[in-house]
């Protein structure tokens, strides 16, 4: 698994609930490097989003799957879900399996052990928020962050990996942000997966 990020100069991912600037440019790198593969988030970062990432497996993790899906604003969305091991043809180790268009698919999950089970984590990217990426970063081969060049008030934050992480180039330079590629001294990444090389 590979984690994919934007933080400010003093580390801020978000204010309540949204990403506090607005990048095109970096959006388009992250629908670039994650389009088509399995993208790892949070309840929070999820209702944030307020819907799937389009043409990605988009699995959302909670502790409390039936409260997310029961919410009355995300009813809509859940509509006509199927429920339960026998969501998914493959019998992916999902509570919640909704199909979507064009390669659009979201589950919600208790928790990683299942999707490591199913062979879902070595082409996926960890995608936030804050708790996520505190608990699961050290799991991850690489992380590719855009470090947004400017200070912004927030109240979710990138943990501290600078220890476990070397860097190990930039991939892309603007004058808002730039991409750079971290590798996991203590995880060594897997060939083909998503992001490596």
């Amino acid at each position: 698994m590979n984690a994919i990020a934007a933080m400010s100069l003093n580390r801020v991912i978000g204010a309540g609930g949204q990403i506090p600037w607005r990048l095109p440019e970096d959006f388009r790198w992250f629908k670039e490097a994650t389009l088509g593969q399995v993208v790892i988030m949070g309840r929070k970062t999820f209702e944030g989003l307020g819907r799937p990432l389009p043409g990605r497996q988009n699995y959302v993790l909670t502790r409390h799957p039936r409260r997310l899906v029961g919410d009355p604003a995300q009813a809509a969305l859940y509509a006509g879900a199927k429920v339960g091991p026998a969501a998914h043809p493959r019998r992916r180790p999902a509570q919640y399996v909704l199909p979507g268009a064009s390669g659009t698919e979201l589950c919600v999950v208790r928790g990683l052990p299942s999707l490591r089970r199913a062979g879902l984590l070595e082409a996926a990217w960890l995608a936030g928020g804050a708790q996520v990426y505190a608990r699961f970063l050290p799991c991850c081969a690489e992380l590719y962050l855009s470090l947004v060049r400017r200070e912004v008030p927030g109240d979710a934050f990138f943990p501290p990996f600078e220890e476990q992480f070397e860097f190990m180039e930039v991939l892309r330079a603007t004058p808002d942000f730039e991409v750079r590629r971290y590798r996991n001294r203590d995880v060594r990444p897997v060939e083909g997966r998503a992001g490596s090389g």
